[in-house]
């Protein structure tokens, strides 16, 4: 598969002539099934000297290729060329670094994909996916420790609502989450408009992870006092602003989505788990006494 080929192709799928867009269309449609096909495209994507267009155009037919086929349903295969086993070797061995090196709007779109393969795949065809999101979060490299929150934040999803398969979760919460608090922690700190999308993407996850249960790690004292003094910390954040501009698109930067995740964190934490007097029977004994070390340490500031 050349890459050259695959790049004057997406060029055309924006030309403005109708006829050069339908017959690049075309042959990309004939060639999405060829070995190396998905690998090229990652490559194109994560390109630096390729205009964004160019990208963007490859990573929305990236996406539309993983979310048809991803899958080796009957019904997928009868309507789309499958994917080889090679191209989703390729695949998971780059997405990574393909959302690292690409552009906010095109890391969203490669993080559904990634989202989707997760789905299917981990841990059993993808046991390696953990390692790989450890070494981002631990990095030295805002990007790349961005990169790992991104992804984190996808692989919650994919158990966060379920009330018997929380192994993976409790995995999660005591291995990762230590470090993914201090990364909290230090965005916090900042005003810069990554560091406030650290911090949200961070208490997104949290968030996620307690929605069926909470793990027994973020129930012990120490990660309690942790996590609830990153929430209030980003709650009272002053941000400035001026009262007579303020819109709705104000309330998506980063910096008040941070706020939203931590409040909404917050609340989940005292109407599920720290609330003694709203604590189900069958729940007290598991959860009586984060409840009381719950209202003890943060009710009196959730109050204030």
């Amino acid at each position: 598969m050349d890459l050259q080929t695959l790049v004057g192709l997406f060029d055309s799928t924006l030309h403005p002539d109708p006829a050069v867009r339908k017959t690049a269309e075309q042959q990309l449609e004939q060639l999405q099934g060829h070995e190396g096909f998905l690998g090229v495209l990652l490559q194109m994507i994560s390109a630096a000297d390729l205009p964004l267009g160019t990208k963007q155009a490859a990573s929305i037919y990236f996406k539309n290729r993983v979310r048809r086929s991803w899958l080796s349903s009957q019904r997928a295969l009868e309507q789309h060329p499958p994917i080889s086993e090679n191209d989703r070797t390729a695949t998971k061995e780059n997405i990574l670094a393909a959302i690292y090196a690409s552009s906010q709007a095109i890391k969203l779109q490669l993080t559904e994909c990634l989202g989707i393969i997760l789905k299917h795949d981990f841990p059993e065809k993808w046991p390696q996916f953990t390692v790989h999101l450890k070494e981002l979060l631990h990095a030295q490299d805002a990007q790349r420790v961005y990169t790992g929150l991104l992804a984190l934040l996808e692989l919650i999803k994919r158990y966060r609502y379920s009330a018997t398969n929380r192994d993976v979760l409790n995995e999660i919460a005591k291995e990762l989450f230590p470090q993914v608090q201090k990364i909290a922690e230090q965005a916090i700190a900042s005003d810069d408009e990554l560091a406030m999308r650290m911090a949200w993407l961070s208490f997104k996850s949290y968030y996620n992870t307690i929605q069926s249960g909470l793990p027994v790690s973020l129930q012990e004292p120490a990660n309690l006092v942790a996590w609830g003094t990153s929430f209030i910390k980003m709650i009272e954040k002053p941000v400035a602003f001026d009262k007579d501009t303020i819109d709705e698109d104000s309330a998506k930067e980063p910096v008040w989505k941070a706020k939203k995740w931590a409040v909404r964190s917050v609340n989940r934490l005292y109407s599920r788990y720290g609330n003694p007097a709203l604590l189900p029977s069958s729940n007290a004994k598991k959860h009586g006494a984060f409840a009381k070390l719950f209202t003890a340490n943060f009710m009196p500031q959730i109050m204030r």
